[in-house]
């Protein structure tokens, strides 16, 4: 009798492939390990829920600073929130817990100064072949490094941060492993064959309830002498094709028998025992996953456990701080590491932080002046003459630049890069909507203009615009607060500086420059636009978004002058 067993084989990390032809290096054939990485996040159960939790801890409340408050130091800290956005960051740490490394653009602007720092999925990025002093000095980038023949995957490289050159470059963070020259490895790896283990478990208990609860089959060939080898192999593949894998995961043996015995299919016998087996692997692969990320209490990300503590937020709090001592702040420390080398290199000098995620913000008071000469003022809109450093940072943060005729990089790069000048919601494909603080009526001011308007329309003369979002963000963290009513929020698009005020945000309008099929060209919100009138847009068909009346009119021309009664 021919008995052949039908089995499938362990997953083995592939090896780095070095394409000496082309100048890269994947990690494995077609940058597979990226694949098998995401596969088992999405696919245990314990493993995303253990990343998804170390990813909050660690961005935490997002980055702060410790450094002693100076002019310089509100300037670096209002440059690093126009360059960094939150989400940005958020992608960058989400991509280290899960790869072990992450990879960000740094992107220049004509002039050599800092553009943006931009999120680059890290596989789709991978490191030229390291020189003789192993240093790499390239990067390449690829949508999809499993079909690069695609026009639209067709790997592109960029020179890599640091070797002085000026230009879009890409950054690359990776911590020293050993024998890891190239690539970094996830921190929990020793428990991959683990989260596969329990992401297979789940998906033959869901094949066996299709299968009707069978442990397999006994499959009996008759005539099975008449078999070449080559027949007997042809045959085993092709159930192997279609009944070896999670989904179809009862076992078959082939029996290939003489003329006396029938073709048959036999079920095996059903082990009455086999939901203790599931239970033992399942809970084994859980402990060996949280042993491999260094969990310190399964509460803190998301999972059951029995302690020894008198209660549930003693047990969470002395967990929690073990966890941010030992496993986030590590984390904490190599993003921002990697941050701050790029930052020093365009003299914007921070000590930063992450803000922990339970950390109660502080909200300080804004006191008002009570020198004489402010007091004309307080009587017209009962606003301060002086801004604090603090509120205008706030102001310069959210301040761009006008972008007419501004152009960043090569068109063919722009797919790969993003402004700093982000998309509105008052945006379409073709038309941009931006906003000017600038004097809303033919009335003479009288007296001292406040602080905030004189930033404000200074910030505008200099050919700044702003995003209504960024307006209502404003808004919401404080500006101008002091005129809110019983501690509600300010709203700086409808009344500006508040009582008597002689200004209001005036519609800006850009247009994105056309190729030459007439569709617009690619590149950020802001980039190949140029400035056009309000009524002449309206000509060329732009439609602007309805605001409120009060956004048009200078509280000064109001029948109340903005006055609440």
């Amino acid at each position: 009798m021919d008995i052949k067993l039908i089995t499938l084989s362990n997953y083995v990390r592939p090896a780095l492939v070095e394409h000496k032809s082309r100048n890269w290096v994947l990690n494995g054939a077609n940058n597979s390990f990226y694949q098998y990485i995401i596969d088992r996040n999405n696919g245990s159960p314990t493993n995303a829920s253990i990343n998804r939790s170390y990813s909050t801890l660690t961005y935490g409340k997002g980055l702060g600073f410790t450094n002693v408050i100076s002019d310089k130091v509100v300037n670096d800290w209002a440059t690093l929130h126009s360059i960094l956005r939150p989400r940005e960051l958020r992608k960058m740490v989400a991509d280290y817990q899960v790869f072990g490394e992450f990879s960000f653009q740094v992107i220049e602007n004509r002039d050599g100064s800092l553009n943006s720092l931009t999120h680059l999925p890290k596989q789709m990025v991978v490191p030229s072949i390291a020189d003789m002093d192993g240093s790499i000095k390239t990067y390449w980038y690829s949508r999809d490094w499993t079909d690069i023949k695609k026009e639209e995957n067709e790997p592109r490289e960029f020179k890599a941060f640091g070797d002085g050159k000026s230009g879009t470059s890409i950054y690359c963070a990776k911590p020293y492993s050993i024998g890891d020259e190239y690539f970094g490895t996830p921190c929990y790896a020793a428990g991959l064959q683990y989260c596969e283990m329990e992401e297979e478990i789940s998906n033959m208990n869901i094949s066996s309830i299709k299968n009707g609860l069978s442990a397999g089959y006994i499959i009996n060939i008759p005539n099975g002498d008449n078999y070449t080898d080559d027949e007997k192999r042809d045959f085993e593949n092709q159930v192997k094709r279609k009944l070896t894998s999670s989904s179809n995961a009862s076992n078959f043996i082939i029996s290939f028998n003489g003329q006396d015995v029938e073709i048959s299919v036999t079920p095996f016998p059903v082990n009455t025992s086999v939901h203790k087996q599931w239970e033992f692997l399942t809970s084994e692969a859980k402990n060996q996953i949280m042993t491999s990320h260094r969990v310190i209490s399964p509460s803190l990300v998301g999972l059951d456990s029995a302690t020894g503590f008198s209660s549930q937020a003693e047990m969470i709090d002395v967990s929690e701080k073990q966890l941010l001592k030992r496993v986030i702040a590590p984390k904490q420390d190599f993003i921002i590491e990697s941050l701050e080398e790029v930052l020093v290199h365009y003299g914007i000098n921070l000590d930063l932080m992450f803000k922990p995620l339970t950390q109660e913000e502080e909200v300080e008071e804004i006191v008002e002046e009570s020198d004489s000469d402010n007091v004309e003022m307080s009587k017209q809109c009962g606003c301060k003459t002086e801004l604090s450093d603090d509120m205008g940072a706030i102001l310069e943060m959210y301040a761009q630049d006008a972008p007419e005729g501004y152009e960043l990089g090569s068109e063919e790069e722009y797919e790969l890069q993003m402004s700093a000048n982000q998309t509105s919601e008052q945006d379409t494909k073709l038309w941009k909507t931006r906003y000017a603080f600038t004097k809303g009526t033919s009335k003479t001011p009288k007296g001292k203009s406040r602080a905030f308007c004189n930033k404000m329309v200074s910030l505008s003369d200099g050919g700044k615009v702003f995003r209504k979002e960024d307006i209502d963000l404003m808004s919401s963290q404080g500006v101008n607060g002091q005129f809110a009513h019983e501690g509600g929020k300010y709203d700086i698009f409808k009344y500006g500086g508040g009582v008597n005020c002689y200004h209001r945000f005036e519609r800006r309008v850009y247009k994105k420059k056309l190729n030459a099929d007439g569709t617009p060209k690619k590149g950020g919100a802001m980039q190949q636009t140029d400035f056009v009138n309000v009524n002449e847009a309206k000509k060329q068909g732009y439609k602007p978004v309805k605001n409120a009346k009060d956004v048009a009119i200078a509280e000064i021309d109001k029948t109340n002058k903005g006055r609440l009664k």
